[in-house]
């Protein structure tokens, strides 16, 4: 079979590998779509990757082989790649943090050991079992291929849920920007505003619903003077985590608002200005989903 592998920077071959085989305990998936997130494209630019099935997650498919010791009935089903339920069994799980569960983690970024050690660009992908989860048929393969990168807003939004009238700004208008800002919507904001240098994705921010995008600048501030009667954001999802979004969170939260860390960015940090204490800012980082995340995505779908 054929499979697109990333081997450094900008450099991406198609190359023939071994069909993979249902070993037990595993599923073997033929790939019908698989996105292209934004990790990917960061993969392809720098060479980098958290492990090598990464390459390739947002994925919907048919199952066509099943391993040993597979009890869910998957053959000839058509699935999604998601993560498992808690292991109940890895340190985290046993010390009652089964929110971060070490397999859930593995799963997500593709290093469990029964990876097929390639990602879903692909025509066919060995997955763990557990990871696996059926796809509903109401819903066609590009909008379920996108329920991965909405399980990963959903998650950063359950970091610091929304309460009904809030203020939110969502900084970055990339697939997870404007995925937050629709659940950030769907949740019970009162107001939404996107923060986005270009045009084009300031315009697809306001079809889908947020109050207003700016570029960076001063026209979010002076919405959010007009909107909060001074006071400032609610709450704040950076979606982008480069220095200059990090440091404009501050200047755009209110006194006691909270602060989401989104996107993984390299060499910046948050900025721990007086501002921060002062203001006693909640600030919290996400990362990933659970199950829990897909099932509510998928949810949220299948009623549009």
């Amino acid at each position: 079979m054929f499979a697109a592998i990333l081997h450094g920077p900008r450099s991406v071959e198609v190359v023939s590998l071994p069909e993979p085989e249902a070993v037990p305990g595993s599923v073997v998936i033929e790939i019908d779509r698989c996105g292209i997130g934004g990790s990917d494209l960061e993969a392809w630019l720098t060479g980098e990757l958290p492990g090598p099935a990464w390459f390739g997650h947002e994925w919907v498919g048919r199952v066509v082989a099943i391993g040993d010791g597979v009890t869910d009935r998957f053959l000839g089903e058509r699935v999604l790649g998601a993560v498992p339920p808690p292991c109940g069994r890895c340190r985290p799980c046993r010390a009652g943090l089964a929110d971060h569960c070490d397999l859930v983690l593995e799963m997500i970024v593709g290093v469990d050991p029964l990876s097929s050690g390639h990602g879903a660009f692909a025509e066919r992908l060995r997955v763990d079992a557990r990871r696996v989860f059926r796809a509903p048929e109401s819903l066609d393969d590009a909008t379920v291929s996108l329920a991965e990168p909405a399980a990963v807003a959903a998650h950063a939004v359950g970091r610091h849920p929304v309460r009904l009238g809030d203020l939110a700004v969502v900084i970055g208008a990339g697939t997870i920007g404007l995925l937050v800002a629709e659940i950030v919507r769907a949740s019970g904001a009162g107001g939404v505003v996107v923060i986005e240098p270009d045009a084009a994705r300031r315009e697809v921010a306001c079809d889908l619903g947020a109050d207003a995008a700016f570029a960076p600048g001063e026209g979010a501030l002076r919405w959010l003077e007009d909107r909060s009667h001074g006071l400032g954001a609610d709450l704040v999802y950076d979606c982008v985590s480069s220095g200059a979004a990090l440091a404009s969170t501050v200047d755009l939260v209110r006194r006691g608002g909270g602060i989401v860390v989104v996107g993984v960015g390299k060499g910046s940090s948050f900025p721990w200005t007086n501002k921060t204490h002062e203001r006693e800012l909640t600030v919290r980082a996400s990362l990933g989903y659970n199950i829990g995340d897909v099932r509510r995505v998928l949810d949220l779908m299948a009623d549009d």
